[in-house]
């Protein structure tokens, strides 16, 4: 019976033992795709924000975003933030705001798009 090698960490490659890293693959993005607003992976919105001033965000901001849910939206530029990951400004199709306070959403384009909460 042939011995198997048990390796005490999976996600190094078993060949040339280098850390194969599946977060860090970037999804392509370009401006003018359509995503939609699919369900939120909590109870609010993770990765999709009203605003980029973390600071800033209130409990009724997150609140407002769920009635966007199904909304078809267009991605208008890409951020590339310090740590790497990468930021989608989107706006609706139909070129109005949506809802007095908020003009765009925010999206972190990976993050996102792995929690099914923008849908292509």
């Amino acid at each position: 019976m042939k011995k198997e090698i048990i390796l005490p960490f999976p996600e190094y490659d078993k060949n040339d033992r280098i850390r194969t890293n599946v977060d860090s693959e970037e999804i392509p993005i370009r401006p003018g795709m359509l995503f939609k607003l699919g369900r939120p992976s909590n109870l609010y919105y993770e990765f999709i924000y009203a605003s980029l001033h973390f600071d800033r965000h209130k409990l009724s901001d997150l609140k407002e975003l769920l009635k966007f849910r199904g909304t078809e939206v267009q991605v208008v530029s890409i951020l590339k933030m310090k740590d790497g990951s990468t930021i989608a400004a989107l706006s609706r199709t139909d070129d109005k705001a949506f809802s007095e306070s908020i003009a765009k959403l925010f999206a972190d384009v990976s993050k996102s798009i792995r929690a099914r909460e923008l849908l292509g």
